[in-house]
């Protein structure tokens, strides 16, 4: 197990802390995302629980041994965390081939060869181990820096941005590999990603981060069916947002027991995806399409209802212009409602 305890860490001369007093536990197996904006913390973190970072505060423990930073070893990491980072970490003078000899120096010759061609086959890099890293494209050093990583057999494995530089035709296939084999070898992963709808489907667990703090963990269902603020919402959906009071004049059944019981100072959002969009019948309110967007399978829309209230909606219905007015249906039971805050915090 993966044991994070009050971990904090402040750069020289910074004037804040860049994670602060982040706290978790990640069992053998499992698979945990780490989300948020350019700059929440999220790659600082992974570096130190791969003990490249000394933390100003708090400790990391991998089962029983503590993982310690650059001050207490002559060479920063630690034996059993492997990390993938955006600039790769590969031996520029070395041959694609060096580099992933290294992580199986202990291995037999033979054994090497045997697994650097499994690697290589998988990775779609056979061409490509005599060339130096430098003469790779980006693309490439990413698939070589992952194979390299799993050749180490790591017992936690920790990635940063691992599918961004993926052709879309390799990408799912590295997906399958990777997943198949940490279920199988019970390899901890945990990756950093700006693109939550992978976070969603690779994750066990959600981290999600903010100026340097945790601002939600929990399993993926929960983050997406239970975001704790706007922020979080909007992470991981095309998400609309509004003061609750927009929706009195719609009379939208459970509005009126809602704003009884707790008042109507609220912050309100519905995800787009759950906005049905109608030509014919009846609708819970009317709306001037203002814009239309082509996103391959589906069109997205802009909308104002009559109340100047905007939305954004998709629909698979080609024939809808701008300018037509359409019909839009939603239940109470679509929105999610917060606190309602100065801003709306996302």
């Amino acid at each position: 197990m993966l044991s994070v305890k009050n971990l904090s860490m402040r750069y020289q001369e910074a004037t804040f802390d860049a994670v602060q007093d982040i706290s978790f536990e990640l069992e053998r197996g499992k698979k945990l995302a780490i989300v948020g904006e350019s700059g929440s913390g999220k790659t600082t973190l992974l570096k130190l629980l791969a003990g490249l970072f000394d933390p100003n505060a708090g400790d990391i423990h991998l089962n029983d041994s503590r993982v310690l930073g650059p001050a207490h070893n002559l060479v920063a990491g630690h034996p059993h965390i492997r990390i993938v980072l955006q600039d790769y970490g590969l031996k520029k003078n070395q041959s694609l081939k060096e580099n992933l000899q290294h992580p199986l120096r202990y291995f037999t010759a033979e054994e090497q060869n045997e697994k650097i061609a499994v690697l290589a086959k998988i990775f779609h890099i056979q061409q490509l181990l005599d060339r130096k890293s430098y003469q790779l494209s980006g693309g490439q050093q990413q698939r070589a820096a992952i194979a390299a990583a799993f050749a180490a057999s790591p017992q936690v494995m920790l990635m940063d941005e691992p599918f961004s530089n993926l052709d879309v035709l390799l990408a799912d296939h590295i997906r399958m590999f990777m997943m198949k084999e940490i279920r199988k070898t019970k390899t901890s992963l945990i990756f950093v990603t700006h693109q939550t709808t992978d976070a969603l489907a690779l994750a066990d667990t959600i981290l999600v981060m903010r100026n340097g703090k945790m601002v939600q963990m929990g399993t993926v269902e929960e983050i997406y069916d239970q975001p704790v603020s706007p922020y979080v919402a909007a992470l991981f959906s095309d998400i609309n947002f509004f003061r609750f009071s927009k929706l009195e004049d719609l009379k939208l059944k459970g509005y009126k027991p809602c704003e009884k019981e707790l008042g109507n100072n609220f912050i309100a959002a519905i995800r787009s995806h759950d906005i049905e969009v109608l030509t014919k019948g009846k609708g819970l309110s009317k709306a001037v399409v203002l814009r239309k967007e082509f996103h391959g399978d589906q069109y997205k829309l802009f909308l104002r209802l009559p109340n100047k209230l905007q939305l954004k909606a998709f629909t698979t219905d080609i024939s809808i212009q701008e300018g037509d007015v359409v019909k839009l249906n939603f239940t109470f039971e679509d929105l999610l409602l917060f606190p309602n805050q100065t801003t709306l915090d996302v």
